[in-house]
């Protein structure tokens, strides 16, 4: 009885370690596809173009908004206090006080739609680009007999022989993302 216990332990560990061996583990550097990959910086690249000119718009909104500062700090700094300023003078403060309060809402509000149709052009690219990797990783994955693959921001730890970043990066490489640099551009322009 003890024989077959035994005999019965020893085809189960047996059996454990044929399925451990044929389970195969590879782990990819998703930060590293989306920094260094060639469509990641094609789209990158896209992106601050089509951002760049109202980019420039809000940096010369900034820049007149801190010469409008400038100014009522140079006018408040001719008295002690408003009251003993010049009639002219508290004309012109009032004035660019007034102005400057203008201009700080119409960044604010410029800023947010800026700051939100990017965000929302980031996440549809990141998205496509991430679409495109997941195919390339099931390809992979099928080609190569790999049954799991993480990204390395789930791995505390792993042997640099279970990374398939280098190859995901290769045929990621050899995609465009001339499709995804035209769906990006469109779907910004129609955010304007």
């Amino acid at each position: 009885m003890k024989k077959t216990k035994l005999a019965i332990c020893a085809l189960g560990a047996a059996s454990s370690m044929a399925i451990a061996s044929d389970f195969q583990v590879g782990y990819v550097n998703i930060d590293r596809i989306f920094s260094d990959a060639k469509p990641a910086k094609e789209i990158q690249k896209a992106l601050k173009d089509k951002f760049a000119t109202q980019q420039q718009q809000l940096q010369s909104l900034n820049d007149k908004l801190r010469t409008e500062q400038n100014q009522i700090q140079a006018l408040a700094t001719k008295a002690p206090s408003v009251e003993q300023l010049s009639t002219a003078d508290q004309t012109q403060l009032q004035s660019l006080q007034s102005q400057y309060q203008k201009d700080q809402s119409s960044f604010q509000q410029q800023y947010i739609v800026f700051e939100r149709n990017l965000q929302k052009t980031q996440e549809l690219a990141l998205s496509m680009l991430m679409s495109r990797t997941n195919e390339i990783l099931k390809t992979l994955s099928d080609k190569d007999g790999y049954d799991l693959v993480v990204t390395s921001n789930q791995v505390i730890y792993a042997k640099s022989k279970y990374d398939i970043t280098d190859q995901v990066m290769t045929q990621l490489n050899a995609v465009k993302a001339d499709d995804i640099i035209k769906q990006i551009t469109s779907t910004q322009s129609a955010g304007k």
